[in-house]
C-alpha cells in the first residue's frame, strides 16, 4: 500500500463571523507540521479548537486562506482529485443508504474495474480485525449497528488504497465497550496497512491507543506535539498540563522565593534562583506525585478528606482533600482504609513538580 509524507506549511483558515458583518473567526492559525510516511498522528483538543477544520484542509475539502498542504513535497492543489488517495472515516460514517455493505466497500474498486479485488480485501480486513465482516456484506446501513457501520466505513476507506488516512472522531457515537473494541481493531489494521494517518479526537485514551504522536490544539493553534508520555511529563504550558492526564493536575498559586516556590501548600519546593522574588508562579502536581506522609515529614501538609473514589482496575483510591482553603487530589492504595472526614498528611515529590509563569502560562524550566 502506498505511503505518503504529509507536510503542512503555515496553514491558516478563517470563517465569517455571522454575528458581526465583515468580521472573521480564526479556525486554524499558522499550523505547520510534518508526518513521516506511515506515522499515525492524533490531533487532540477541546471542542471548537479547529481539529476538524484542519482535517478537512488536509483532505482538500477546504482551501486554506494561507499556507500549503503537500503530499510527498507536491502541493495538494496540484494533484488531480483522482490521484490524491485520501481515505476518510467520519463520525457519521456517511455510507450510501441504498447500497449493501459490499457495494459501499467496493465502489471505488468497481469504478476502476477492479471488483475482483473486493473479496480478498474484505477477507484480509476481517482476518486482521477478528470480526466477521462477511456477515455484513449483504446488509444496508439501516440494518447495521453503529459499530458495524463504522467497521464498514473503515473497510471502505482501506479499499481505496489510500495514501493518506483521515479520521474525524469516528467512534464517538459508540458506547464504551464498543469503542474499546473498535480501537483495538483499528490499531491492528493500521499495523497491517501502515498508511500515513491523522486521527482527530477529544478522547485521550483513544489518542494513546492509536497514535505514534499527539498534537494538542487550542484556539486554532498547535500547542505541543510529542508522545503522550512527553506531553504528560513535560508540558510546555499550563493548557497542555491541564488538558493532558487521565486525572486532573493539581494547581497551586504562589510566587518565587530564593531558590524556592512559596505558596499555601507544599511551600519550599526547589525552584530556579534567577526568578524575581515577587514573580507569580503556579505549581502543578499530578495526583501521582503527592503521597501520604508522616506528620513529622518536613513540608508535610495536613488535609481533611472530603471524598474518596475507588479505581479498582488501577488498585488505587483517589482522595479529594482540603487544606485550609486549598483543594487538591492524590492517590493512595485502594486498601488504605481512608474515609471522608479523616485527616491525612501528605508530601509532594519534588521530581514531579511543574512550575509555570502564572501570567503567560508558559513552563518555567
Amino acid at each position: 500500500m502506498p505511503m505518503t509524507v504529509l507536510m503542512l506549511q503555515h496553514i491558516s483558515r478563517r470563517f465569517p463571523d455571522t454575528r458581526m458583518p465583515g468580521a472573521h473567526i480564526p479556525a486554524v492559525e499558522d499550523v505547520s507540521l510534518r508526518l513521516p510516511s506511515g506515522e499515525v498522528l492524533a490531533v487532540l483538543g477541546p471542542s471548537g479548537c479547529g481539529k476538524s477544520t484542519l482535517l478537512r484542509i488536509i483532505a482538500g475539502l477546504l482551501t486554506p486562506d494561507r499556507g500549503s498542504v503537500l503530499y510527498d513535497n507536491v502541493p495538494l492543489d496540484q494533484i488531480p482529485l483522482a490521484d490524491r488517495g485520501v481515505g476518510m472515516v467520519f463520525q457519521e460514517c456517511a455510507l450510501s443508504p441504498h447500497w449493501e455493505s459490499r457495494m459501499n466497500i467496493g465502489f471505488f474498486l468497481w469504478l476502476r474495474h477492479r471488483e475482483n479485488e473486493v473479496p480478498e480485501r474484505v477477507r484480509r480486513i476481517a482476518q486482521i480485525t477478528g470480526f466477521g465482516m462477511e456477515a455484513l456484506l449483504d446488509r444496508k446501513p439501516r440494518q447495521l449497528s453503529g459499530g458495524e457501520r463504522q467497521r464498514v466505513g473503515v473497510a471502505r476507506a482501506l479499499a481505496r488504497d489510500p495514501r493518506i488516512f483521515l479520521f474525524d472522531e469516528p467512534f464517538s457515537n459508540l458506547d464504551a465497550k464498543l469503542r474499546t473494541q473498535a480501537r483495538v481493531e483499528l490499531r491492528r489494521l493500521l499495523n497491517a496497512f501502515p498508511v500515513t494517518s491523522v486521527y482527530v479526537t477529544h478522547d485521550q485514551v483513544e489518542a494513546m491507543a492509536l497514535a505514534d504522536r499527539i498534537a494538542v490544539m487550542r484556539a486554532g493553534r498547535l500547542e505541543q506535539i510529542g508522545s503522550y508520555q512527553a506531553l504528560h511529563d513535560n508540558p510546555v504550558n499550563l493548557f497542555v498540563a491541564s488538558f493532558i492526564g487521565l486525572h486532573p493536575i493539581n494547581l497551586f498559586e504562589g510566587h518565587a522565593g530564593e531558590h524556592q516556590w512559596l505558596g499555601p501548600c507544599f511551600s519550599g519546593l526547589p525552584l530556579r534562583g534567577d526568578l524575581p522574588s515577587d514573580m507569580r508562579v503556579t505549581l502543578g502536581l499530578r495526583p501521582a506525585h503527592i503521597r501520604l506522609a508522616a506528620a513529622s515529614t518536613p513540608g508535610a501538609v495536613a488535609a481533611q478528606v472530603e471524598t474518596t473514589t475507588p479505581f479498582f482496575a488501577e488498585r488505587h483510591l483517589m482522595l479529594e482533600v482540603i487544606a485550609g482553603e486549598t483543594r487538591f487530589s492524590f492517590a493512595t492504595p485502594i486498601d488504605s482504609g481512608i474515609r471522608p472526614g479523616d485527616t491525612v498528611h501528605c508530601a509532594a515529590e519534588s521530581a514531579g513538580a511543574l512550575f509555570f509563569d502564572s501570567g503567560s502560562g508558559q513552563r518555567i524550566g
